[in-house]
């Protein structure tokens, strides 16, 4: 199933779809009562076929029960700096847009399931927005995350970003995305040609161990470079999966070796259902 339309339209959405593939343990029984996944029918593949250390199962399949923690839903108080619903000026050069609140797949230890586990459609102003950004000349770095920004239509995409790159104080734009790892085929030669026009894009991708750079991902990636995109790695510290030297050494090297600079490794954020992956950064 190479086209990713059908990919997002055949996810795995229910627990019925899921016990299809895998028998569940007691404990993700239990989880799944309380929280959201999706799986596309790739990245399910490699879970099944591939993942014998449940590295992958255990970042879109959720580890147990958190009723019992007390986190926020807004760890990093984003809503307080939201002059605007969708834009987040937390920094004074910098903003953070979410356009859409889609995603391929759920990751279970998403900073922002507030946003991405509701099912309404994201109202998003974005004359609104491009007006704030234009009134405030500090700002000169946008960054366009979500969600999934690579979840949105090609030509949505880039009017967004032709809007944003015709302020004239901003400098550089960013897309935060995971698509290359959970829905290669959506980085097609028209998504490529589009984005390769920008002088100031650069695109961090979400990748949090080697398990998940296979033939497919590497190959949507470095079509991405090889159009001399600027690519940057961003990677979650998560508990049992990654928290190791070996595996983020290999996975480092691994980014390098296709054109990826490992940009930063973050602790999983105190938000409430991340409970279970967190981990000590020593």
């Amino acid at each position: 199933m190479n086209n990713w339309r059908e990919q997002i339209k055949n996810s795995i959405i229910t627990i019925e779809d899921l016990c299809q593939y895998i028998t569940l343990s007691e404990a993700e029984q239990i989880a799944l009562k309380n929280k959201k996944f999706r799986i596309t029918p790739y990245m399910m593949k490699l879970i099944t076929e591939y993942d014998s250390n449940n590295v992958l199962r255990k970042q879109f399949i959720p580890l147990g029960d958190t009723t019992s923690f007390n986190y926020r839903a807004d760890y990093l108080d984003e809503l307080k700096f939201q002059p605007i619903p969708n834009l987040i000026h937390k920094y004074k050069n910098r903003v953070i847009i979410t356009p859409t609140n889609k995603c391929a797949c759920y990751c279970q230890f998403c900073t922002r399931q507030r946003l991405t586990y509701c099912d309404s459609k994201l109202h998003f102003d974005k004359q609104k927005i491009l007006n704030y950004i234009q009134e405030n000349p500090t700002i000169n770095d946008v960054l366009i995350t979500g969600g999934d920004p690579l979840m949105m239509e090609t030509n949505e995409l880039i009017t967004l970003i032709d809007s944003i790159e015709c302020i004239a104080n901003v400098k550089i734009i960013r897309i935060g995305t995971r698509i290359p790892i959970t829905l290669p085929m959506r980085i097609d030669n028209e998504l490529v040609h589009s984005l390769q026009k920008y002088n100031n894009l650069y695109i961090n991708i979400h990748v949090n161990h080697p398990l998940e750079l296979t033939p497919e991902s590497k190959k949507a990636i470095l079509a991405l470079a090889n159009a001399g995109i600027p690519l940057g790695s961003q990677s979650v510290l998560l508990k049992g999966i990654n928290d190791d030297f070996s595996t983020l050494k290999k996975l480092f090297e691994d980014l390098i070796c296709i054109k990826v600079k490992p940009y930063y490794l973050y602790q999983c954020d105190k938000v409430k259902g991340c409970e279970n992956y967190i981990t000590s950064p020593q």
